[in-house]
C-alpha cells in the first residue's frame, strides 16, 4: 500500500485532479501539501509549496492514522445539536464510535478497532472524504 511519503508529487496532484474534492491538505514528516480548486468545477489548483514541518511533541510517541473506509460526508456528531463523539485528547475503547460518515443517505458509524487516544482530528466536519482519507491521528493505549 502506498503512503504519502512514498508517492511522487505528480501522483498526488493527479489523484486530487481526478477526485471530486475541492480542497486537500496532507502532511507527513517530509512535507505538507495543500491543494485547492479555484471555484465550482474548476480544474486549476494552487501548486503545492514545500513547508518546513515543525516537530510536534507527539512525534516522540508512536501514532497511527485511522482512515475512511468509504466515500461520504464526515460528521463528528450524531446530530447537529449533539456533542461530538470524540475530541483531541479523548480516550476511546475498542468499539466506541469515532464519527459518522454519510454515504448515499445512510449514516455509517466508524468504530475504534482498538483502545486509543485521539491526538489530532485530520478531517473537517461536514466535508466529503474519500476512501482512505485520513480522519484521525491516534495513539494506542
Amino acid at each position: 500500500m502506498k503512503t504519502i511519503e512514498t508517492m511522487e508529487l505528480d501522483q498526488l496532484i493527479h489523484l486530487f485532479e481526478e477526485s471530486s474534492l475541492t480542497e486537500l491538505e496532507l502532511s507527513c514528516d517530509q512535507y505538507t501539501i495543500k491543494m485547492k480548486r479555484e471555484g465550482e468545477g474548476a480544474t486549476a489548483l494552487e501548486r503545492p509549496k514545500r513547508q518546513a514541518v515543525q516537530p510536534r511533541e507527539e512525534d516522540t510517541e508512536q501514532t497511527e492514522v485511522i482512515t475512511s473506509p468509504i466515500v461520504g460526508t464526515f460528521y463528528l456528531t450524531p446530530a447537529p445539536d449533539a456533542p461530538p463523539y470524540v475530541g483531541v485528547g479523548s480516550t476511546v475503547a475498542e468499539g466506541d464510535v469515532l464519527c459518522t460518515i454519510e454515504a448515499m443517505k445512510l449514516m455509517n458509524q466508524l468504530e475504534a478497532d482498538y483502545p486509543c487516544e485521539i491526538v489530532r482530528i485530520l478531517a473537517k466536519p461536514e466535508q466529503m472524504v474519500e476512501f482512505g482519507s485520513p480522519l484521525f491521528e491516534v495513539k494506542r493505549v
